[in-house]
């Protein structure tokens, strides 16, 4: 499967957090950092481009949360993603079942794949397999 991959979880919303580090325990993965919003870590990436092994293998990235959504997160890290020297995976997930915010997630490149939460089990497996062995 995978070897201990470092997963950020970005996202306002409690619950779900909660359930996908149950569900990312479950599969062995015990390298898991929850974030309340996108500007922590976002400032983290930002500062610490060269240090490979303390970013993240693979963001799970809400996209509607208060100050910077998960778009403008996406936007604001293109601007360092050229001098990221790790591929970060980027899974978008949402409750929003808006057509336009499917079409808008597959208009950038960094975002690998995207989920309306809540994610089931089976799907975060798939993931994880998917992501982490590309």
């Amino acid at each position: 499967m995978y070897q201990d991959p470092l997963v950020w979880i970005i996202d306002d919303d409690d619950i779900s957090k909660y359930v996908m580090k149950r569900y990312l325990n479950q599969l062995s993965v015990t390298r898991i950092i929850d974030f309340p919003d996108s500007l922590q870590p976002l400032k983290f990436i930002q500062d610490n481009v060269r240090s490979t092994d303390e970013l993240p293998d693979i963001i799970f990235l809400d996209l509607h949360m208060p100050i910077l959504n998960g778009f403008d997160f996406i936007k604001d890290f293109q601007k360092v993603g050229s001098q990221i020297e790790k591929d970060i995976k980027i899974v978008m997930l949402t409750s929003s079942i808006n057509a336009e915010d499917v079409e808008i997630a597959k208009s950038f490149p960094e975002i690998s794949n995207y989920f309306i939460k809540p994610i089931k089990h089976r799907d975060l497996e798939k993931i994880m397999n998917i992501e982490l062995n590309n």
